[in-house]
């Protein structure tokens, strides 16, 4: 794993559990959507009883499953914290810090820090460097 793999991997988690609570929201909603439909077409003769028991053990499994990941990332974020904490050189800590911390994108920080893209991607590279040299990640 290289630098730039070690520090991502917050922002892996993150999106894990994005995509998690947007499966949580759909089967919540597929739980409260109860509705009756109006027909003159037969019903089914055996229709599947546990099928709503199934939605809310899922929900349930799924919210156990984001709770763990946020423990994981939390826990990940202060490691990386520590790690972007020891780079001395205050432009890279806090490109780092705004990277894969608060995982801005490239031109937020180039705004926030007055520098071109361009400039940023050079600097970038500078901080992997320097966590990789400390790290002992390359």
């Amino acid at each position: 794993m290289n630098a730039k793999e070690y520090l991502r991997q917050a922002w892996n988690i993150d999106q894990r559990i994005k995509d998690k609570l947007d499966q949580v929201a759909r089967l919540k909603e597929m739980t409260t959507n109860v509705t009756s439909v109006i027909s003159d077409m037969p019903r089914n003769a055996t229709p599947n009883p546990q099928k709503m028991e199934d939605a809310v053990l899922r929900l349930a499994e799924m919210e156990s499953e984001i709770d763990a990941d946020i423990g994981r990332l939390v826990n990940l974020k202060i490691e990386i914290m520590q790690t972007i904490w020891r780079v001395e050189d205050t432009n890279c800590r806090t490109l780092l810090e705004m990277r894969y911390i608060n995982f801005k994108s490239w031109e937020e920080i180039a705004t926030a820090m007055g520098i071109t893209v361009r400039w940023l991607h050079r600097l970038h590279a500078k901080a992997l460097r320097l966590v990789g040299e400390f790290t002992k990640i390359h």
